[in-house]
C-alpha cells in the first residue's frame, strides 16, 4: 500500500498521540522501561522505544508498544537486565497498530482520514509491507478518493485478527451472544457469517 496523504496522516498522528498517556520512564539514553503482563507472566525490560499505550496482540504473542511498533513476547523473556531490546516497525508507514500476528506475519492498523471527529480506515498486511491485503469498502484503498474514504471510515474502529490469520474483525469487540457475527476473510475479502462457536474459537475478544 502506498499512502498518498502521509503528511496529512503525520498530523493526525501527533494529534492523537499528543492524547495518549505513558507509564515508562526514561533509564538511559535511547532505552525506556517496559512492564507488561503477558501469557508468561509479568515482564520487566528495557526497549529501545518509549512505550505508548502498551497492549498485547489478540493472540498473546506480541506486545504492541506504540502506535507504530511491536516486540515479540519471546524477545521480551529472554531480555537481559542494562540491555534494551529492539523494538520493530510493523510496516514503513503503518498507521496506528491495532494488532499483529506473528506467526501468519500479518499486522492490522488504522489510518485517520478525517479529523471532526477522528475517523480511520482499517489497513491488514503483511509485516514489513504496506500494500493492504483486503480492497473493500471501510479499508484503505489507493485507488479511492480521500472523500470516500471520509465517508467509509469510523470512529469506532479496532481491527483485531484472528488467531489463525485468516480473519479479520473492524468493528466488533466481542463474539456477544449473537448466533451468527461477520468478519473479513483476508484472503478474499469477503465477508463470512461464523456461527457464535467459531467466533470463540477464532477470537480472544474480551467479554
Amino acid at each position: 500500500m502506498k499512502i498518498n496523504a502521509l503528511v496529512f496522516v503525520g498530523l493526525l498522528a501527533s494529534s492523537v498521540q499528543a492524547h495518549c498517556n505513558t507509564a515508562s520512564v526514561t533509564n538511559t539514553a535511547g532505552a525506556f522501561n517496559l512492564s507488561v503482563q503477558t501469557k508468561v507472566g509479568a515482564l520487566h525490560c528495557l526497549v529501545d522505544e518509549e512505550p505508548i499505550d502498551v497492549t498485547l496482540s489478540s493472540d498473546g504473542e506480541a506486545v504492541i508498544v506504540s502506535g507504530t511498533s511491536y516486540v515479540p513476547v519471546g524477545e521480551l523473556s529472554r531480555c537481559k537486565a542494562g540491555t534494551p531490546v529492539h523494538v520493530r516497525r510493523a510496516a514503513p508507514h503503518v498507521g496506528f497498530l491495532s494488532d499483529i500476528n506473528i506467526k501468519a506475519s500479518i499486522y492490522a492498523s488504522m489510518v485517520p482520514v478525517a479529523v471532526s471527529p477522528l475517523s480511520f480506515v482499517a489497513v491488514v498486511g503483511k509485516i514489513g509491507s504496506d500494500r493492504n491485503l483486503v480492497e473493500k469498502p471501510g479499508f484503505y484503498r489507493t485507488t479511492v478518493s480521500k472523500s470516500k474514504l471520509e465517508e467509509e471510515a469510523s470512529s469506532d474502529m479496532i481491527p483485531v485478527i484472528s488467531f489463525d490469520g485468516k480473519y479479520i474483525s473492524v468493528d466488533r469487540h466481542q463474539c456477544g451472544s449473537d448466533p451468527e457475527v461477520d468478519v473479513i476473510e483476508i484472503k478474499t475479502g469477503k465477508t463470512k457469517v461464523i456461527n457464535n462457536k467459531a467466533c470463540n474459537r477464532l477470537f480472544n475478544w474480551v467479554k
